[in-house]
């Protein structure tokens, strides 16, 4: 029987206690990969679930409270869907179970703790057909291992405001401690119950992440942020970056943080970027080592091999690249004014007549207060003949 094919991928997870089926809703939030989920809790209802609607990928507790376990389950489910991934998850301490049988079965086999990018790689490949076996293992490098960066000095970060977001990512996820580090392994700020966890050992265990983070961001173009999972026995643990210097470190009880897939994507992606917007153009800033420099390159001095003698130059031989285009400006016209007509030079033999101390005192500013306050007495505003009597106009009608 061929494996159903539609849409969107179908997925089945067999566990009693639906741990499988939390951690695949988690990862799928994480993967925005759209797909039908089925969570049965026994194997014989999965086996008639397959009969009926066989799926893409089936995913399955060892240990299901039924007459089938989980190793027999996925070689019976492997007979009926041959092209469908079938991965089986067990427990670290879980003996008897040949995993080289499974896996010539066709069998996926993935002991606890689960490692996150593992689960993530053959989940990805599950849903899009490709090869389980073939995810398991991790992309291959071009180095010996992780190698640390130098992307200049960490930018530094507004503490109050940084941990005013922090406080609120602790309450939204419901988290036992949020650590905040740089990637130079510092710790820059911590919150809730961090006695119970090593935050320098686990922020310097954290460093590969910046290489990585710096090498995806040119791998799937643009900026490239992560969100990782740790799951073990103890503690789980969510690491998110927050550009490229600083991440978020999320702590989370051993049994509980599987189940926190979907609220970490939500509110943790969204405090990681509320603290991008917060450092501005120094989230992202890469400083090239002073090798790297073009600047800092020492320049070689080019060497003028002289063949024959230069001849000298003179004034006519040079020549001007470009000349500013002569524009001739005309001259303004003279202001001319029109003759007054009926003109009686008379009128300046009576200079004599002006009394010049009277007109100075005029405007003397005793006498405009004196002016003023008679003006109030009155009561308001003086009209035209009040001016003409207190000798501020002058009695246009009277005759010379």
């Amino acid at each position: 029987m061929g494996c159903f094919m539609a849409a969107w991928a179908r997925i089945l997870t067999v566990d009693p206690a639906g741990e499988v089926g939390r951690m695949v809703r988690g990862a799928l939030d994480l993967l925005e990969s759209p797909a039908t989920l089925v969570e049965v809790p026994i194997g014989s209802e999965a086996l008639d679930e397959i009969k009926h609607r066989p799926c893409s990928l089936l995913l399955a507790a060892h240990e299901l409270d039924d007459s089938l376990n989980g190793a027999q389950l996925s070689v019976q489910a492997r007979k009926l869907i041959p092209t469908a991934g079938v991965v089986l998850l067990i427990e670290s301490d879980t003996p008897g179970v040949d995993e080289d049988a499974l896996a010539q079965a066709g069998v996926i086999c993935l002991r606890r703790p689960i490692d996150a990018h593992q689960f993530m790689r053959v989940l990805a490949a599950g849903l899009d057909g490709g090869d389980l076996f073939a995810a398991l293992k991790p992309p291959a490098s071009g180095g010996e291992g992780p190698m640390l960066l130098d992307l200049g000095p960490v930018p530094a970060i507004d503490s109050a405001a940084a941990r005013t977001i922090v406080d609120a990512l602790l309450t939204d996820v419901g988290a036992m401690a949020v650590v905040l580090a740089s990637r130079a392994g510092e710790v820059l700020l911590e919150r809730g119950a961090v006695g119970y966890l090593d935050r320098e050992r686990l922020a310097r265990a954290l460093l590969p992440m910046v290489a990585t983070a710096f090498d995806m961001s040119g791998l799937v173009g643009g900026r490239a942020s992560s969100v990782q999972f740790y799951d073990g026995e103890n503690y789980d643990v969510f690491v998110l970056s927050a550009g490229l210097h600083h991440f978020l470190c999320l702590v989370f009880d051993g049994q509980a943080g599987n189940r926190q897939f979907g609220a970490v994507n939500r509110f943790g992606r969204r405090a990681a970027e509320d603290l991008v917007a917060l450092l501005g153009a120094a989230a992202y800033a890469v400083q090239k080592p002073a090798a790297e420099r073009d600047d800092a390159r020492p320049r070689r001095a080019k060497r003028i091999t002289q063949t024959e003698p230069l001849a000298p130059l003179s004034d006519d031989s040079l020549e001007p690249i470009a000349r500013a285009a002569e524009v001739a400006v005309p001259e303004p016209a003279p202001f001319k004014l029109e003759p007054v007509e009926q003109f009686d030079p008379s009128i300046f033999d009576q200079l004599d007549a002006v009394n010049v101390e009277a007109a100075d005192a005029l405007f003397d500013p005793e006498a405009l207060g004196e002016l003023l306050s008679k003006s109030r007495d009155k009561g308001g505003p003086i009209g035209f003949a009040e001016a003409i009597e207190l000798g501020i106009m002058p009695d246009l009608d009277a005759k010379a």
